[in-house]
Order: structure tokens, then sequence, then C-alpha cells
């Protein structure tokens, strides 16, 4: 994780924040980005323009306000974080098809839906961003255990006041696709998910399986991500409007917004860039308070490195975000904050320079280095032990989405930097002990609060400390 900021109060406030480091090796995984894996078939990627029928979108509405989140550590001079703000997650779905492929040409057979799995980094953000607010509601109230109470009366845990919004191709979107979804976040998410929908294209499928080596390697299927895949489907997909549309009550007074995305952001991604074109609306970002990105960068399979177009490309990005923020910001006076998560390769080319450290808006890049853990200024912050047999993580492609995600949506609705990132870090941990997405059920919930438990106790925060020691049998004599 690390921060950047511009403002000496805000160097006071954050200066304990810290580096997210998995004990071994093997445990780091979390820290990826969830395609970032060998691939094996060039993504066509031409511009072009597209009709985008955003009427075709199935807007839900919130049933109830984001509630107080009872915090265990928290800016005590900041009053707008702690304001009641609704998340946004905005991110890719993909089909993932798992099994070594037919041919080298990327085409293979979808006949066996059993190794057919619904991903992509959007849902993993989603479940991400909900666990965490539901371990900090439960587990970190400072006088209460509410997991304690709720599990008396209550068999899983509630939904939580979470928004996610992804495009998908309707040419091969099947109820059999429509019901796996259902299945990872229905019963996470207090609205249904927003699916941006087009007749033109197709929702992007890879082919992904374990080498000889047991690595993780993956390839386009059927020209996923050329015109009629990824690089048409994700143009403006989905638009300022649909995410206004999908917050809109009818209330006179709209909450403010945590809004997180995902983006491909290179010189020529699939969508040419255009997933990001929300985050210059005004309308849009008026109702903003924190905008999160990832950017998605892939660096070169030899060299480890970002090319130089990608990173002005990254860059790029960043500032034309962060100049629409900070217009927003002079025009009406409010607080903006921009929250980007990259990875290493990506913060190396594009982000250790002093004109993105300068940004007027931009206040906090976290980084994820990989098998070094993450972090911020150089300061450190210990791991969450994985639970697997040989303490190394059982899901292929790692759990970055959900850690980014979950550390925005705390961040954004009152979360100090350590107690973001520790529930990012246990988030991540426990993706990692899954194939797929973990069940929302309160023994994976338990299982998060060990992990914030056990990371708090070494940030110091007296409220976790106590329950860890408790939890483990730890005197604090």
């Amino acid at each position: 994780m690390a921060l950047l900021s511009t403002q000496r109060h805000e160097l006071m406030i954050l200066s304990s924040a810290w580096l997210v480091t998995f004990g071994a090796i093997q445990a780091f995984a979390f820290l990826q980005p969830r395609r970032t894996i060998t691939r094996h078939q060039p993504r066509s990627v031409r511009v072009v323009r597209h009709r985008h029928p955003s009427s075709d979108g199935l807007v839900c509405r919130h049933r109830r306000p984001l509630g107080r989140l009872h915090l265990a550590a928290g800016n005590a001079d900041d009053d707008a974080y702690r304001k009641r703000r609704r998340v946004v997650v905005i991110g890719k779905i993909i089909i993932d098809l798992y099994g070594d492929p037919s041919d080298l040409s990327g085409k293979v057979s979808t006949s066996d839906e059993s190794s057919v799995t619904v991903g992509g980094g959007g849902p993993q953000a989603a479940f991400g961003a909900a666990a965490a607010l539901a371990v900090r509601e439960y587990y970190l109230h400072p006088t209460n255990d509410h997991a304690s109470e709720l599990k008396s009366s209550l068999a899983v845990p509630p939904k939580q006041p979470i928004t996610f919004l992804a495009p998908i191709g309707m040419k091969n979107w099947t109820p059999d696709k429509a019901n796996a979804l259902d299945e990872l976040l229905l019963p996470v998410l207090e609205t249904p998910t927003l699916l941006i929908q087009s007749y033109d294209h197709i929702t992007p499928t890879i082919n992904i399986w374990h080498d000889e080596n047991e690595i993780v390697q993956w390839m386009p299927v059927n020209g996923s991500f050329g015109e009629e895949g990824a690089d048409g489907l994700w143009r403006n997909r989905p638009s300022a409007q649909d995410v206004l549309n999908a917050m809109s009550t009818g209330c006179d007074t709209e909450p403010e917004l945590v809004l997180h995305a995902i983006l491909e952001s290179g010189c020529n991604p699939a969508g040419g860039r255009m997933d990001s074109l929300m985050l210059l609306n005004s309308t849009l970002l008026e109702q903003c308070a924190v905008i999160g990105v990832e950017p998605i960068v892939f660096p070169d399979d030899e060299t480890k490195k970002v090319s130089q177009e990608d990173n002005n490309a990254v860059k790029a990005l960043i500032r034309s975000v962060n100049d629409a923020l900070d217009a927003v910001r002079n025009a009406n006076g409010s607080a903006k904050l921009l929250v980007v998560t990259p990875d290493r390769p990506c913060y190396d080319g594009a982000f250790s320079t002093t004109e993105i450290q300068q940004l007027p808006v931009l206040k906090e890049v976290i980084v994820r280095d990989g098998a070094n853990g993450s972090f911020t200024n150089n300061l450190k912050i210990p791991s969450a032990t994985l639970r697997t047999n040989d303490k190394s993580p059982i899901n292929p492609t790692g759990a970055g989405n959900a850690y980014s995600a979950a550390f925005v949506a705390c961040r954004g609705t009152g979360s100090t930097v350590e107690e973001a990132a520790s529930l990012a870090t246990a988030v991540g941990a426990v993706v990692c002990e899954y194939e797929h997405l973990p069940p929302w059920t309160w023994e994976v919930l338990d299982r998060i609060a060990d992990g914030v438990f056990e990371v708090s106790k070494q940030l110091h925060l007296g409220c976790c400390r106590d329950r860890y020691d408790a939890k483990v049998g730890v005197s604090n004599k």
C-alpha cells in the first residue's frame, strides 16, 4: 500500500500507514490483479465506435442506505470520513473455462458447462468490498460483538449495501451463467448485480489451465478480446448515466458515493480505455467523495517491466481523472479523494514520479508488490497467515481485486489506513484459501476477522488486539 500526500495534515494523519507483507512468499498471490498470468494470444484491439444501449441496463436500487459503521479506529479530526456513503464497485465479468486448450488457436469446446465458471475481477472486487464492510460492522464494534448476536438469529450474514455494475455481452450469456453469477453474489449484495447488456457483443471467455510446471496460463477463446468481445463491450460500459441511474432513489438528497473501478489502462487495452469515461463526467463526480482506481496493465513477460508507452498511458489516465475531480472540487468546494491501487511494475513506471505525486487530488497510492507485500512510504504491516495445508494459496488467479476494493470501500467510509489495510489483507488472504470465491457464511467472516485481529494486534489497534489475545488465549499482563 502506498500513500502520497500533498498536505501536511494528511501526512500527520497517515504517517502510520503501512506495508502488507504475507509471511511466506507463496502467500502473496492475493496481491496480484485478477489476470496477471501468462497470456497466450495477443489481444486484437481496434478503435471502433459502437452503439451504447445504456437503456438496456437493468437498473436496480438499494432498499436501504448504508447504515452507521462502528469503527475500531477512525479519523477523529476528519468528520467527512464518518459520513454515510454508498459503495459502488465497477468491474469486468469474464467467463473462465478450466482445462487444457484443445488446440493452440484458442478455440475450445464449451459444451462441458461443468468446467465453466463466471469470474473476472468484478465479482471478486464486489465480494471483497462486502466482506470487509461486514467484518468491520459485525466484529470491530468498540463495545459489542455484533456477530455473536446476529448468529443466534441469522443463518447467514446480512447482505451488504454494495452496488456492483458490470457489462455483459448477450450473444453468449445464458441463463446458466446468470444463475452462476447469482449464486456468487446474491447472498452477498443487498442490491442484485446491475448488468449493462449489449446484444452486439459476447462476454469475454478465457481458457485457463496449469502447465507442466503448475504455472497458471490463459488465453482468450474465440476472439473474446476482439471487436465482438471485450474491445467493443468495454467501451463506455457502464456509462456515467448507468451509474447515476443505479444510484437514483428519488430522494431529495442523495448520499455521497465511494466509487471503485477496475480499469484497463495501457496504451492499447481492450476497450480503448473508454471504460474510464464515466470518471470524467462532472455530474457523477459531484456525487463522489472518494474515487478508487485499480489500473490494469501488463508487464513484459521477460523483463517484468511495463513499457514506456503503457506507463505514459497510465499516467495520462490518472491525470485526467485527477483533473476532472479537481475541477469539480474547485467548482463546489467539496472534498475529494483519489485512491489508486497499482501493482509494483505499474507503480515503478507511472507513479514514482514527482508529477504524479504532486497531483492536487491524488492522496493515496496503495502499491501491491507481489512476493514483497505492499507498501506506502516504505512502511510495513504484518501479514495474515494462510490456513491452507502448505501455507500457499489455492486460488490460482490471486486476490488483488478483492484487496483493492476492500481497502477503498473501508477507507472511503470511515476507516483509517491501518484499519482499511488490515481488513483488506485479511479478505485477500481468505479469498486465496478458496479455488473460487469463498461462500458467504459466518465461518468465512469469522476467518477474515481472525486475520484482521492478527494483523491489528501487531499494529497496536487496541480493540482488535484485545480480541485477538482473548481468542488465542494470550494474557495481556
